[in-house]
């Protein structure tokens, strides 16, 4: 089904033979399977996907909470397009979150340092937009007809960010499919306000706390309302979201459908208990969502947890809901009609293939630069971090008991599309039950054996130790080649007269990061000042 090689790969082949393969119960009454090859793909896997946006939903809550501690305020920002069935939905996923640069031959245009360029989309044009960000101090020199120089300087000009305290934003994007209008892209935001600074959101210090003024947040959406319609619509007409609604009783409020605000000023908040104990899923609202614990989890859940989110009835799907529907009537023998969800094999393959080309490569979660260090946080967005969140968090997960598969029972269960089956017995902890199943599959019932949850428990901690020596080793890796390359770039920026103490400036700043970030703890030898340069303007 999946043109991805990995994804084909994910779940199949075992990790580490000896161990076999671990299906057990978690103490939050979910099967948890543990040994197994991961792809660790968030857009395309709904086993890893899962597992991402647990950890990221985990990650998002406690930079929500210790930013409402520390006396910020938040809010939740919700940005989409107009669409229809018509739709590319790879041109419209470029118009919102960019795309590659390419050249007239269709090759990838290159920046100075060898990485590719990208066009840029709504959503990076919003956060750089001058009357957003604002403009720094500029200063232009010239030289005289004497010899002399003179210089002039461009105030900073404020942008709306220093009047709201715009600290980051965290972007969650997500993708749901509609029978009456077709694919619908659009990104759940969670922003943090409410920050003096030191400097930019990107590389600057928080030093104070504030309350926007009701004036300041208005001017901030009305502005971002009319930016991103009309950015929109520059890059595609048929892009252009409302903004403005008379609809009766629309959940907009008469604003139009580009873009929903709601601002956050405590984890009790009316606005956060109003917009985030909606129902999904046919589940109920949370009892309370009172405490700040709770509170922040629901917002880092209704921002990052696209899969905990199903469609409406037979009218909408998520992309996960398109395969789900395909094996229950390709591979259980379900009738059409009864499985949930709409079209036919074909159409939803063909759904399938045009939502892998739009977002392969994309990001699905992203922190601005910045972000977490200002609520204290380490860690990045990358793929590698995903797959850390895939393999620790079921080697973290609290076990109540489960069974250990050898490699060939295991493969007897993949190979008859049994695993979803051996895992509601596990669910219902009829352990005994699961090596009379291997049995009736094919196998040897001997190749599965029930574990304990301390048992269970000896062999995550095994598992956990072996991937935190792995991820602390790639880690040391990608530190390095980006010290090198930020080193071999500051070196070429050198002007040619340059005296020698710049250089060795520069190689001592390599060496003083290199030691900070390996050993947190150690002395940091003081920076040498280097030599005075010409420092180009921040960007966000």
């Amino acid at each position: 089904m999946s043109g991805i090689d990995a994804c084909q790969g994910c779940g199949v082949r075992i990790l580490d033979p000896e161990t076999g393969v671990i299906v057990a119960r978690s103490s939050r009454g979910y099967a948890v399977t543990i040994g197994l090859v991961r792809c660790g793909r968030i857009w395309f896997c709904p086993e890893c996907s899962a597992a991402i946006r647990r950890g990221r939903t985990e990650e998002l809550k406690t930079g929500a909470l210790r930013w409402l501690a520390q006396g910020g305020i938040l809010a939740v920002v919700v940005l989409t397009a107009r669409h229809n069935r018509t739709t590319d939905l790879a041109r419209l996923a470029a118009a919102l979150w960019g795309e590659p640069k390419l050249d007239a031959r269709g090759n990838p245009v290159l920046d100075r340092s060898g990485k590719p360029r990208r066009v840029p989309g709504a959503y990076q044009r919003m956060l750089t937009d001058p009357a957003f960000y604002g403009r720094p101090e500029a200063v232009s020199w010239w030289e005289r007809k004497d010899g002399s120089f003179g210089h002039s300087v461009r105030p900073a000009v404020p942008g709306i960010r220093h009047h709201i305290g715009y600290a980051g934003m965290v972007r969650a994007s997500e993708v749901t499919r509609s029978q009456a209008n077709g694919y619908h892209p659009h990104m759940n935001c969670l922003v943090f306000l409410g920050a003096t600074l030191d400097g930019t959101p990107a590389k600057g210090t928080v030093t104070g706390y504030f309350d926007p003024t009701a004036e300041d947040l208005e001017a901030w959406e009305g502005w971002l309302r009319d930016f991103w319609a009309a950015t929109l619509r520059k890059m595609d007409p048929a892009f252009e979201p409302t903004t403005e609604c008379f609809e009766r009783d629309c959940k907009c409020g008469g604003k139009g459908h580009g873009v929903m605000v709601k601002i956050v000023r405590s984890a009790d908040d009316a606005a956060l208990i109003e917009y985030l104990t909606k129902v999904q899923d046919g589940k109920p609202p949370a009892d309370s969502v009172a405490a700040d614990l709770d509170a922040a989890t629901g917002a880092a859940m209704e921002t990052v947890r696209a899969d905990n989110k199903t469609g409406r009835g037979r009218k909408s799907m998520t992309p996960f809901q398109i395969l789900y529907r395909l094996w229950d009537i390709e591979v259980r023998g379900t009738n059409p009609r009864l499985a949930e969800g709409y079209g036919r094999p074909d159409q939803l393959r063909a759904w399938w293939a045009e939502y892998e080309d739009a977002f392969a490569g994309r990001r699905a979660i992203e922190w601005t630069r910045g972000l977490r260090g200002h609520v204290h946080l380490v860690g990045d967005d990358s793929e590698e971090g995903d797959l850390e969140f895939v393999y620790a968090g079921a080697a973290k997960e609290p076990l109540t008991g489960g069974v250990v598969l050898t490699g060939d029972a295991y493969g007897t269960v993949e190979r008859t599309d049994a695993e979803k089956e051996m895992e509601d017995v596990v669910v219902r902890e009829f352990y005994d039950s699961v090596g009379d199943m291997v049995s009736s599959l094919g196998g040897r019932a001997d190749h599965v054996r029930i574990a304990t949850a301390e048992e269970l428990a000896d062999v995550q901690a095994a598992m956990l130790e072996r991937l935190q020596t792995k991820a602390a080793k790639r880690r040391a890796e990608a530190l390095m080649l980006r010290l090198r390359g930020e080193l071999a770039d500051a070196l070429k920026a050198l002007p040619a007269d340059a005296p020698p103490a710049a250089a060795e400036a520069l190689h001592a700043d390599f060496f003083r990061k290199l030691i900070a970030a390996q050993n947190p703890t150690a002395p940091v030898p003081a920076q040498p000042q280097p030599a005075a340069l010409e420092t180009p303007a921040e960007t966000p």
